[in-house]
């Protein structure tokens, strides 16, 4: 008896909890893997037993359809072999069934790292550790150094964009007792297993020097700061600004790039003689160019291009109109049956 428990809790620790952590492991990384270190041991170890069951059963299901092993025979081999440890034996196992086991412990702990992973990734891309704060990791100062922390809603309202970098301003003390204002463009940090601020790292650094009233550049390329000699700390981001795309360029220009494939396809069909084709190619390119520029000109100039005064804008106008006319000549189109319901 003393053996059968001694064998299942064995197997208690490698099948539930072993899973649970390695799946823990993966979820928690980057800049939160301290996180996996992180609360009591009996918190740490109920998770785990949580997760495990988790992995065990997303294992069971898709590792029994691979070898094709239904779940009553799987009952029946387990049902068998608790009943020969209950009896202080060990169980009589097969050269496949000892195989099969291998495999099942390596899927099984491969799957617990797939999934602890795909998680963390899910949770990243959708921004759900944002939106939701159970889903919040405990490394606050990543989102406030990366500027996440503008994207929940605590913070609404005050992003301008995407954040591209991040620049700080801290007030340290000297030993004389005397405050130092330093900036720089922060690169780094690290934290302690409590998630603490321990150290951060500038590059670019200045100070502020009092005797002469101005910012002093300080010499090298990464400047160190303690977390313990800092007394404010004032955060700043750099934001990359972004025009609003306008659908309707979008579609003026797929229009657009239709037309001109069109205008130089359609002379090379009709039954005009070749310098006729030749003509009518480059009415239909000058009535493409006149077209779209009036088209354009009512979007807003972009890249600091001046807007079309009212009076090119007649001018391209008539040009529009000439060609259009022009190619009615040589291409001898008809006014359409709807158009004839107006020039009676």
């Amino acid at each position: 008896m003393d053996a059968g428990v001694t064998v299942f809790t064995i197997a208690y620790v490698a099948i539930l909890i072993v899973p649970g952590i390695i799946f823990k492991r993966f979820y928690f990384n980057g800049a939160f893997s301290k996180q996996f270190n992180l609360g009591l041991f009996a918190d740490r170890l109920i998770t785990s037993f949580f997760c495990g069951i988790l992995v065990q059963i997303a294992s069971l299901l898709t590792f029994s359809r691979i070898i094709n092993v239904s779940y009553d025979d799987f009952k029946k081999e387990l049902i068998k072999s608790y009943s020969t440890i209950h009896k202080d034996s060990l169980p009589d196992l097969s050269y496949d069934q000892v195989l099969y086991t291998f495999y099942y412990a390596v899927y099984c702990v491969a799957l617990a790292a797939l999934l602890g992973l795909l998680l963390y990734k899910l949770v990243r891309f959708f921004k759900l550790d944002l939106r939701i704060p159970a889903f919040r990791f405990a490394n606050q100062w990543h989102y406030y150094f990366r500027g996440e922390i503008l994207k929940t809603n605590d913070f609404k309202g005050s992003s301008r964009g995407k954040v591209i970098s991040t620049e700080v301003d801290v007030m340290l003390k000297d030993n004389n007792g005397k405050s130092n204002l330093f900036s720089g463009l922060l690169t780094q940090y690290t934290i302690n297993a409590n998630h603490q601020l321990e150290t951060i790292y500038l590059t670019g650094a200045t100070r502020f020097s009092q005797t002469s009233q101005r910012v002093k550049p300080i010499p090298g390329d990464i400047f160190i700061i303690p977390y313990e000699t800092i007394q404010n700390l004032n955060i700043r981001y750099n934001f990359l600004t972004t025009q609003k795309k306008e659908v309707g360029k979008y579609i003026v220009l797929i229009f657009s790039t239709l037309l001109l494939i069109g205008g130089f396809y359609y002379p090379w069909v009709t039954d005009l003689v070749v310098w006729k084709k030749i003509l009518g190619t480059f009415l239909l390119f000058l009535f493409w160019l006149f077209l779209t520029s009036l088209i354009m000109s009512f979007f807003n100039p972009t890249n600091g291009s001046q807007a079309l005064t009212r009076g090119a804008k007649v001018t391209i106008l008539f040009f529009v109109l000439l060609t259009l006319f022009l190619c009615k000549l040589l291409f001898g189109w008809e006014i359409p049956s709807f158009l004839k319901l107006f020039t009676k």
